[in-house]
């Protein structure tokens, strides 16, 4: 899979390649999430018009205009100009001459973008927010890409195609001496973190353990599978350098599975940690290590220059 983009937030031009395992490091404010924020929208774009039979390559293209109009809602019209461009495999979106086009061959068909663990402490919030705009004649704003992993959070997959096995959720209960666990009855929807057959309410556990434990989550409501793309952006932010290094194993693990994976990331320690398990699991021919700077993001072969930069503090 080669995505490309021209001019689209802090991004001047980008060829992202998403193979198995894509790492782009970088400063803060060098356009590293924008690239999962373009794969969202026009994952997310295609996804909510299948499966209707659509003329995508006209200017009134319905295609095109819930592209841009999930882009007014993640970015909230900062990310898009004039002369905006968005190549996917098959879909091609031109925002100069208002158009799209997409054939009917794209593999990947969702993205999981995960912004924050934190999104368990609102999940009381979300659910309001959905059971008001069930009623209202209105609609209550909301953060768009939380909004589409509280979904998952809270509905489980139709797809049955799932390849992860069961080691994977156990290797994340070890790491973090627990599991989350969804309870779902009359009158009950929530997630607690069970701990020694002690069951804790979200919002006083770690942030690091429900950076694992969003992971967890989705895996057991059966959202990771082959054909889907695994953003993570950031992944570090709320984890000690040793857990890091944990997070990494299991990124790397993630992709050995089949899983398309991109992490954004300003940590000398994940980036290090990626390089290194890539290596051991033998995924190495298809992981690839990007820099952003400049508005330009370019692949690495060496990784010295990431290093010098992010370590220079």
């Amino acid at each position: 899979m080669l995505l490309k983009l021209k001019n689209i937030g802090a991004i001047k031009e980008a060829n992202i390649k998403l193979d198995g395992l894509t790492i782009i490091a970088g400063e803060n404010d060098t356009g590293k999430s924008t690239i999962g924020k373009s794969l969202f929208a026009i994952l997310k774009a295609k996804k909510a018009l299948l499966p209707q039979k659509l003329d995508y390559n006209t200017k009134d293209s319905q295609y095109f205009k819930k592209v841009q109009s999930i882009f007014e809602k993640i970015s909230k019209k900062q990310l898009l100009c004039e002369d905006s461009y968005i190549k996917f495999e098959d879909i091609e979106i031109d925002f100069l001459n208002n158009t799209a086009i997409r054939g009917q061959n794209t593999d990947a068909d969702d993205l999981i973008f995960i912004e924050s663990p934190l999104i368990f402490n609102f999940y009381e919030t979300f659910k309001s927010i959905a059971n008001a705009n069930s009623i209202l004649d209105f609609e209550i704003p909301y953060q768009y890409i939380s909004w589409d992993l509280y979904l998952k959070l809270s509905q489980k997959s139709k797809n049955k195609n799932l390849n992860l096995s069961e080691s994977f959720n156990l290797f994340i209960k070890n790491i973090i001496d627990g599991e989350f666990i969804h309870k779902e009855n009359i009158g009950i929807d929530k997630w607690l973190f069970k701990r020694d057959k002690i069951e804790i309410e979200v919002e006083n556990v770690a942030t690091g353990i429900k950076q694992f434990g969003i992971l967890q989550a989705i895996s057991k409501q059966g959202y990771l599978s082959k054909n889907r793309i695994i953003v993570l952006d950031e992944p570090e932010v709320h984890l000690h350098p040793k857990w890091q290094l944990k997070m990494a194993k299991l990124i790397v693990k993630l992709s050995k599975e089949g899983i398309k994976v991109l992490v954004t990331s300003h940590s000398p320690y994940i980036i290090e940690a990626l390089q290194r398990y890539s290596e051991k699991e033998d995924i190495k021919d298809k992981t690839n290590f990007y820099f952003a700077e400049n508005g330009y993001i370019k692949l690495q072969e060496n990784l010295e220059k990431i290093f010098e930069k992010l370590a220079e503090p």
